[in-house]
């Protein structure tokens, strides 16, 4: 039974560690989670959040407001905060992504919160109402006509639970900077005192010249970008080599970054082998396969994504992708794409060869 009582009693089975900042930043995520479905039912294509002067997160979306109808007696958006659900999301819609560890919906978040106030604009009309620490202050009200669609809410987590540490706010940054460049389609905006604006277009490809600016580098060319749909699994793999002998290779299944792969990296890695011995312009289909992955592996530095309605794991971290199907799709995506690039990217096709020598 997930009472307001058991909830607040052992906070962190549900949002994670409360004392290090995690638990409470698992109350943004879900809030953004809730603006983010709106985005993914291409509803929505911004996000707005803010660090008020008094630590409250606020979450906004130009979606389409979330529902008040009534269900079992109730209007759904009370019945959103104040009321658990088994299933992925309260009305079961799909598709649906956690953007945090947990994904535990919005009651929770309501019951860890010394205060919620949520604004609705939804069919031409606002509708309010407060909670504070998983009970409603009063009913949901009409307020009257509006020309704004979308949710607006506002968390102030409860010092009784979190305490007052700082908000990592980096962290915050970092994960916009991800989702924008996971869905070029979709603008977040990030504001601590100062404004901060994510929208990537390039997508993946944006994502990768950042990590290269991380270590020093530069992407000195149109990276190898690749996109497709098999097997029921989307795809998106970007691409480029660089001077160095390393190979770094960034992940995600979904919207979780695996920090530690899986089988869509095994799959991008097993796709640019099999396009390099496809290419005619390498022509070497003797080489072994060793050999050849070790050619291309040097100095390689990758962004691969993929969607898939219901991925596994081989821990529950998420860390590391396990559906082994995604292998196989992956790999089908990127060998013939890779090896009609490589027909018009000589450096590469040199570099290949060179380190096979």
């Amino acid at each position: 039974m997930h009472s307001i009582e058991a909830i607040r009693k052992r906070p962190g089975m549900y949002v994670g560690d409360t004392h290090d900042g995690s638990g409470r930043l698992q109350l943004l995520w879900e809030l953004i989670a809730n603006a983010f479905d709106e985005h993914l039912s291409c509803a929505c294509d911004e996000i707005r959040v803010e660090i008020d002067a008094e630590g409250a997160f606020i979450v906004e979306d130009n979606g389409r407001g979330m529902r008040v109808d009534e269900v079992d007696g109730l209007p759904f958006a009370e019945l959103a905060l104040t009321r658990f659900h088994d299933a992925p999301t309260l009305d079961g819609h799909a598709p649906h992504e956690h953007l945090g560890p947990r994904g535990v919906g919005l009651f929770p978040v309501c019951v860890l919160s010394q205060h919620l106030a949520l604004r609705i604009f939804r069919e031409g009309r606002e509708y309010t109402q407060s909670c504070a620490r998983g009970s409603p202050l009063g009913p949901l009200v009409e307020v009257g006509p509006t020309d704004r669609h979308g949710t607006h809410v506002r968390v102030l987590p409860d010092p009784e639970i979190f305490g007052d540490q700082p908000i990592e706010t980096d962290a915050i940054t970092a994960r916009l900077h991800e989702l924008a460049c996971l869905f070029p389609g979709l603008s977040l905006c990030f504001t601590d005192r100062r404004e901060r604006r994510f929208h990537v277009p390039d997508g993946l490809s944006g994502m990768l010249d950042a990590a290269l600016r991380r270590e020093g580098l530069r992407l000195d060319e149109a990276p190898f970008v690749c996109t497709g749909l098999v097997d029921g699994v989307r795809i998106e793999a970007v691409a480029t080599w660089t001077s160095c002998r390393d190979t770094r290779v960034e992940s995600f299944a979904n919207v979780c970054r695996t920090t530690d792969g899986g089988t869509h990296v095994a799959g991008l890695l097993r796709g640019l082998v099999q396009g390099a011995r496809q290419s005619t312009a390498l022509a070497i289909d003797g080489e072994g396969v060793e050999d050849l992955e070790r050619a291309i592996g040097q100095g390689l530095r990758a962004v691969v994504c993929v969607r898939l309605a219901d991925p596994a794991y081989a821990r529950p971290t998420r860390d590391r992708l396990a559906t082994p199907e995604v292998s196989d799709a992956v790999a089908k995506c990127v060998a013939p794409a890779f090896a009609a690039w490589l027909g018009h990217h000589d450096a590469v096709r040199m570099r290949i060869a060179s380190a096979l020598e």
